[in-house]
């Protein structure tokens, strides 16, 4: 289960990327299959997407380390974005006046990620 959720934050952070090489009826098939609870991968099979968007694309997402040097005093932690329905992975910290995750946007589901902390 959490390897499929896991793909779903890659799935969703490629789709911008995706619209551009995969023919939108097919896209639109596998987005729709994995909304109805379809594996990642089985939605997608036979669709040529490369096997480094599921390996390597985007930043990592939840598990960040928060690891803390004795003595020192914590910073501002920014924006932390999650999934806006908790259905993929997604955990990303955005730092002060850095760049949206993922444009601020859930693309499998159109939603704006929803934001956890400021």
């Amino acid at each position: 289960m959490d390897d499929d959720r896991e793909m779903r934050a890659k799935f969703c952070s490629a789709l911008r990327w995706l619209e551009q090489d995969i023919p939108e009826e097919d896209l639109n098939d596998a987005v729709r299959a994995v909304l109805a609870d379809t594996p990642v991968r089985q939605a997608v099979a036979g669709l040529d997407i490369p096997s480094y968007v599921f390996e390597e694309a985007g930043p990592m997402r939840g598990d960040e380390p928060g690891s803390m040097v004795f003595g020192t005093r914590p910073g501002s932690a920014g924006e932390w974005y999650r999934c806006p329905d908790g259905a993929c992975s997604l955990s990303v910290v955005r730092t002060p006046g850095g760049e949206l995750p993922s444009g601020g946007r859930c693309w499998l589901r159109k939603r704006p990620l929803r934001l956890v902390e400021a």
